[in-house]
């Protein structure tokens, strides 16, 4: 991988990769994917809280969600010559099937999802896949099962063992001689326009936000905050999406409220404010949501109660509403309740207000 020789960070990110004004990160590929920056331990506490919620495991419920994406991720990012090869060891044999995963794993490990190496690969029947580091064993499993049909256009049984304390196998067994129909996606949306201004890298047009806050380590395929250590990921904004509605489907819609108690939560008790946010003003505890792709913080009203932030485009408004409410409770040392409304597409209002002792 090449690296910025001005700001030393992976040029890919510049070229395939915008920051936009309005909190997004979008990708350079036909459907303009979104990605977020999210925490890894934070996807495990929302997973893990879940599970003890419907009181039973989730995770073939997030893999089978994740398959769409999976399809989608590698129908936009190989060439088609690549993914339209007939089937058949004889036209896909396995030195080239390691050499289109091999193109697919660098760019799972730039992202933060760790490290992957195919074990055995049989045309139309078979993979065995060794996973290392990664960021969410289920979601890495929906996304190769996804590739494997929309590369095979068979239809895939998919299981995975632990193999080490960082380490899974994944086996991709053939079920059926069609892969399963395309289940809904969200296509590319317009997003609420925003003034947010992020002094960018004049070589590779990366955030030096980004720059100085982030590092990867292509080799174990993981991105780390340099001054908290915590471990993140670039997950496709889709991919959250795409499991929150399958589980809200299986568990009903009230599971968005408690992903928000969750998400709350997590940050009331993690957040931990960057050196220049220790005056803990509200602007300042809230100015990474751009770079990370949150959404927008555009406005911050200070109220004779408490506070009301507006973030334009939340990556999922929830999701965005605990964080803002955890986040306010841990840098003031204050429980609050707090109401969130989606006052329009793309706006949503949280209002805080201390809680009465």
């Amino acid at each position: 991988m090449k690296y910025c020789k001005e700001c030393g960070f992976p040029a890919p990110y510049g070229k395939f990769l915008e920051w936009t004004s309005d909190g997004t990160i979008l990708g350079n590929d036909e459907m303009r994917t979104r990605l977020v920056y999210l925490d890894v331990d934070e996807l495990s506490h929302l997973f893990n809280g879940i599970s003890k919620w419907v009181e039973r495991p989730i995770d073939k419920i997030i893999c089978q969600a994740e398959k769409t994406v999976g399809r989608r991720f590698v129908e936009t990012l190989l060439p088609g010559f690549l993914t339209k090869i007939p089937k058949g060891r004889f036209a896909r044999p396995e030195p080239g099937a390691k050499l289109v995963g091999n193109y697919m794993f660098n760019y799972m490990g730039g992202l933060g999802m760790g490290r992957a190496v195919i074990l055995q690969y049989q045309s139309g029947k078979y993979a065995k896949v060794k996973i290392t580091n990664g960021h969410s064993i289920a979601l890495i499993a929906g996304d190769g099962a996804g590739v494997f049909e929309y590369l095979e256009r068979i239809r895939v049984h998919i299981s995975w063992v632990k193999a080490g304390s960082e380490q899974y196998i994944l086996e991709l067994t053939k079920s059926g001689d069609e892969a399963e129909k395309e289940t809904e996606i969200q296509p590319a949306k317009e997003y609420v326009k925003g003034n947010a201004e992020l002094e960018k890298c004049p070589s590779c047009g990366v955030p030096l936000l980004i720059t100085r806050n982030i590092y990867l380590n292509l080799e174990k395929g993981t991105l780390r905050h340099k001054i908290t250590g915590v471990r993140v990921v670039a997950l496709p904004v889709e991919s959250f999406n795409a499991v929150m509605r399958a589980l809200s489907r299986e568990f009903g819609e009230e599971l968005n409220d408690f992903v928000e108690g969750l998400e709350r939560k997590y940050f009331r008790e993690n957040f931990v404010p960057i050196k220049e946010d220790q005056g803990n003003k509200h602007e300042a505890i809230y100015s990474d949501f751009n770079w990370k792709g949150i959404g927008n913080p555009s406005g911050l009203v200070q109220t004779s109660t408490g506070l009301e932030v507006t973030v334009l485009n939340p990556f999922h408004p929830q999701a965005v509403a605990g964080r803002v409410a955890g986040i306010y409770e841990a840098s003031t040392n204050t429980a609050v309740r707090s109401t969130a409304n989606e006052i329009s597409p793309g706006v949503l209002k949280v209002v805080m207000e201390p809680v009465s002792r």
